[in-house]
């Protein structure tokens, strides 16, 4: 898709950044490119980075459950989210507040839907059903000029 680049792999970070008392967590979600960049997003919500890190295998949900491990584990909610999801496109960026905004493409009987969403959400939806993942170009373009410029690269979720 012109203008748009697909992610290939998707992994969590949870983290502490900084030293003494200035310490704090950084989460999130790293997005490998289709063309080997790439885009990081910070500050997800840790229960998203715990739900994409066991549907990798990584770690096991929780015993106190989040929305996303209940969804992980409802068949038929899963099944139809398969059925009619087509793409999640991270295609917005809130200029005021450095936040991304995801579209996430649904069909049904031929009618199609686009649903604004947050992006980490989205693309654990798509993980979950194996939906393609794109990312906009020139935000990827962005991110690239942010750390070659020695910046934190990514932006908030």
């Amino acid at each position: 898709m012109e203008g748009l680049r697909r992610a290939k792999d998707v992994t969590v970070f949870l983290g502490i950044a900084g030293e003494g008392s200035s310490r704090y967590v950084v989460v999130g979600m790293q997005l490998l490119l289709d063309d080997g960049r790439t885009f990081t997003m910070v500050n997800i919500p840790v229960e998203v980075a715990l739900a994409v890190r066991a549907l990798r295998g990584e770690g096991e949900y929780p015993e106190r459950k989040s929305l996303f491990d209940l969804l992980a584990n409802y068949e038929s909610f899963k099944e139809e989210i398969a059925r009619t999801l087509r793409k999640v496109v991270i295609d917005e960026l809130d200029p005021q507040t450095g936040l991304y905004t995801a579209t996430a493409e649904f069909e049904d009987e031929g009618m199609v839907s686009r649903v604004k969403m947050i992006p980490s959400h989205a693309v654990f939806l798509a993980m979950l059903v194996g939906a393609p993942i794109y990312v906009r170009e020139d935000f990827v373009d962005e991110f690239d000029i942010l750390e070659f410029e020695g910046g934190e690269g990514g932006e908030e979720d």
